[in-house]
């Protein structure tokens, strides 16, 4: 089963695979991170079975998809370092923070960046990268705090992490589950998007 899912989602592959690998034990995954440009690519090519990206411009003849909720954001931070108490953050207040971030051509950064200047807000972030797992180590030594998804559980990575909620913090576009609508099309993906599909109406 092959999954490719954009930078910094909110979705957790984990839940799905484990369901689908209880029904199917020899089943085996390879997940991969790709822009939302590569997703729509390799669904295409069929070099991937199902992908979690924007849906943003998604050609619907080609593709079907099933809608996320709105991502919402956080700032993660390190206890350590940092304090803000139980009240959710505003703009304006993290604008005062060393921030570290996305680099500017990435869908995640793009609606930080809306939520600032639509508030006459310019950041200054103290760190820019394209790589999510040195954002991390430069939010846990202390250098900075990061917007993240909300509920994206990377504040349980190790016990000082925390996420702190931002008021009216919430991406630009959709996230969704993709799937290619022509042949070939895998019978793994379709299970995995009837799966997806049950448990949103039971939830």
């Amino acid at each position: 089963m092959r999954l490719g899912v954009v930078p910094l989602s909110d979705f957790d592959p984990l839940s799905m695979m484990q369901r689908l690998h209880a029904e199917h034990p020899d089943l085996r995954f390879e997940l991969s991170s790709l822009s939302s440009e590569q997703i729509l690519e390799q669904l295409a090519n069929n070099r991937i079975d199902l992908g979690v990206s924007y849906l943003e411009r998604l050609d619907n003849e080609r593709f079907e998809s099933l809608p996320f909720s709105p991502t919402r954001m956080g700032l993660l931070y390190d206890q350590r370092f940092f304090f803000f108490g139980e009240q959710p953050l505003t703009w304006q207040a993290l604008i005062e923070l060393p921030l570290g971030m996305l680099t500017s051509g990435m869908h995640f950064r793009q609606s930080i960046d809306h939520n600032f200047h639509s508030r006459g807000l310019a950041p200054r972030p103290v760190l820019q990268t394209d790589a999510v797992h040195q954002l991390l180590q430069a939010v846990h030594g202390g250098l900075c705090c990061a917007v993240m998804p909300l509920n994206s559980g990377l504040d349980v990575l190790t016990e000082d992490l925390r996420m702190q909620p931002i008021v009216d913090a919430q991406t630009l576009v959709p996230l969704g589950l993709i799937m290619r609508r022509g042949a070939p099309r895998s019978a793994l993906a379709e299970a995995c998007f009837a799966l997806y599909q049950k448990s949103t109406v039971t939830t």
